[in-house]
């Protein structure tokens, strides 16, 4: 498996995790949608940081695009996806 598709998987998974943190947040704090968006993005750039900085150390420039775009359709998909089934079913 390469890195890149570590990275892919890596970032659905933390597209539910990201969902089940937003949902949480909106229940705590009781804030809008924004409050939730907000937990989506960080979590993606944190993910970011972790792989450019971790796998990706040595990539070269013309790849520093792949690493911030890879699973990015995928981690927003997923994302809404799971934070509206756990705002519609009330969990």
């Amino acid at each position: 498996m390469s890195a890149f598709n570590k990275l892919y998987w890596t970032r659905i998974s933390l597209g539910v995790f990201a969902a089940f943190a937003a949902e949480g947040v909106f229940r705590i704090v009781g804030g809008d949608y924004t409050d939730g968006l907000l937990v989506g993005v960080l979590v993606y750039f944190a993910s970011y940081y972790l792989a450019r900085y971790t796998w990706f150390r040595n990539v070269e420039r013309e790849k520093v695009s792949k690493v911030y775009s890879t699973g990015i359709g995928g981690y927003v998909m997923l994302f809404l996806f799971v934070w509206i089934l756990l705002f519609t079913l009330g969990v």
